[in-house]
């Protein structure tokens, strides 16, 4: 047990140096000879991230949200089904790959299946939601309890879209027209 940050990286550091100077069962299986993991990788190295460039790497693609009185929230226009037991709250919305997790205190929430544009940065795509049952769920429970065939996405378009002014001045009609007559 370490004491110290300074005696954890030193134990974690000859952890590394066993562990990579050990025969291997796994190694021993596909026919390596020697079935040790320096000998094996040779010269490859992995890539050392400091924390900023790991925060860089991983927050293209987080999105802070707060939830509805449902437990729902939008993302780029789509709609969807979080967790009723956090009503007003923040949560963490994370795009990985295909999934869309969402989160509070690093539990997972719900996760849904989404198409991310990576040039746009936009979800372009939410379906198929999954929810798991946590600690923050509501303690009065659901009427109905939900499963992932009942998630409903819900699509709403920017209302605020601009039209394209048309290139003539338009004429303002009349809303009454005055007729002299006799």
């Amino acid at each position: 047990m370490s004491k110290s940050p300074a005696e954890l990286e030193q134990t974690h550091q000859a952890f590394i140096q066993t562990y990579n100077t050990t025969a291997h069962q796994g190694l021993l299986k596909d026919g390596f000879d020697p079935p040790i993991p320096t000998e094996v990788l040779a010269e490859a190295k992995g890539r050392i991230y400091s924390q900023d460039g790991l925060a860089q790497k991983f927050s293209r693609a987080l999105f802070p949200r707060t939830t509805n009185c449902y437990g729902c929230v939008t993302l780029h226009s789509y709609h969807f089904y979080v967790e009723q037991g956090l009503p007003k709250t923040k949560v963490l919305l994370w795009v990985y790959g295909e999934q869309l997790r969402a989160m509070f205190a690093n539990v997972v929430l719900a996760e849904y299946h989404c198409r991310y544009d990576w040039q746009d940065r936009k979800v372009k795509d939410v379906r198929d939601g999954m929810f798991y049952a946590t600690q923050f769920a509501s303690p009065q429970g659901l009427l109905l309890p939900l499963n992932p065939q009942d998630s409903l996405v819900l699509y709403r378009p920017n209302p605020f879209t601009r039209q394209a002014r048309s290139p003539f001045p338009v004429e303002q009609l009349w809303l009454f027209e005055l007729v002299h007559t006799a």
